[in-house]
Parts: C-alpha cells; sequence; structure tokens
C-alpha cells in the first residue's frame, strides 16, 4: 500500500520549534502589539472626530490598523491564553508546601515547565529540592541562577 508522503517542515517552522523557550514571551509580546493597534485605531476612529479631521489616508490607515489588529488578534490570542493558562497551572502548583500534592500534579508541572522554559524548569526543580522529591534527569543538569529574593514574584504572576 502506497502511505502519502508529508512534506518535511521549512527552515522557519524548524527554528521556531527549536526556540520553544521563548514561544510565551513571543505570543504575549505579540497579542500586546496587537490589541494596542486594535484598540488604538478603534479609539482614532469612533471617539475622535479623527475622520473628519484627518486625510483620506490616515483615515485608510486607521482602518488597516483597525482590522489588521483585529484579524491578528484572532490568530495570537488562543495561543497566548494558551500558554497564559499553563504559566497560571505552574504558578500554583509552584506555591504547594504538600509533598502529594504536588506529586500528584506532577506530570502536569513538567509538561508546563518544559513549554515555559528554562526560568520555569529552575523553578519547578527548586521546589522538587525543597520537598525532597526525586529529580528527573531532564531538570538535574539545569544550573540554578542567583535570584534577587528581595523583587517581589508579582512579575512573574
Amino acid at each position: 500500500m502506497a502511505r502519502r508522503r508529508t512534506k518535511g517542515a521549512g527552515p522557519i517552522k524548524k527554528w521556531w520549534r527549536s526556540k520553544h523557550e521563548y514561544h510565551f514571551q513571543a505570543y504575549t509580546s505579540m497579542a500586546i502589539l496587537f490589541l494596542g493597534i486594535t484598540v488604538f485605531s478603534f479609539i482614532q476612529l469612533f471617539f475622535r472626530d479623527y475622520a473628519q479631521e484627518a486625510s483620506q489616508n490616515m483615515v485608510t490607515l486607521a482602518w488597516l490598523g483597525l482590522l489588521g489588529g483585529a484579524i491578528a488578534l484572532f490568530f495570537v490570542g488562543p495561543e497566548f491564553f494558551y500558554f497564559y493558562g499553563k504559566k497560571q497551572i505552574l504558578s500554583d502548583i509552584l506555591r504547594l508546601d504538600s509533598r502529594a500534592e504536588v506529586m500528584r500534579l506532577r506530570k502536569e508541572a513538567e509538561s508546563a515547565a518544559d513549554l515555559l522554559g528554562k526560568g520555569f524548569q529552575i523553578r519547578l526543580k527548586e521546589l522538587y529540592e525543597r520537598l525532597g522529591i526525586n529529580i528527573p534527569k531532564k531538570y538535574s543538569s539545569l544550573k540554578e541562577t542567583p535570584r534577587d529574593d528581595s523583587k517581589d514574584d508579582s512579575e512573574e504572576e
């Protein structure tokens, strides 16, 4: 029986997949940028007398910003919320003090940490060390970076 031959991933797709540590930051930045463009264009068109004061080229540019930003948000938004949900799950697990609960949620925590990158993997490894849980081989080679504990963790939440 003949099998259908699948086309291999292109160079851009290979490069993007190799940079999985930066996907959450990239989707966050893109979501903020496109939301800003969409809101700015919406305000320019509908809440100011922009359409009457500006030239036709500027009105066209505002419409392009509104539609382009909305379309881009349609594609970027779900990916952003997927990564954000994984980050929230991992943050909730990292706050736990119960060894049994962490062991129960271990697979979910490790998949989220792998998805979000090295910084989150290090934090999960620190939790495992603190609670006396066996550290997986893939995390044993991670080097801990010195963190300033005087900073508030609100920037990561």
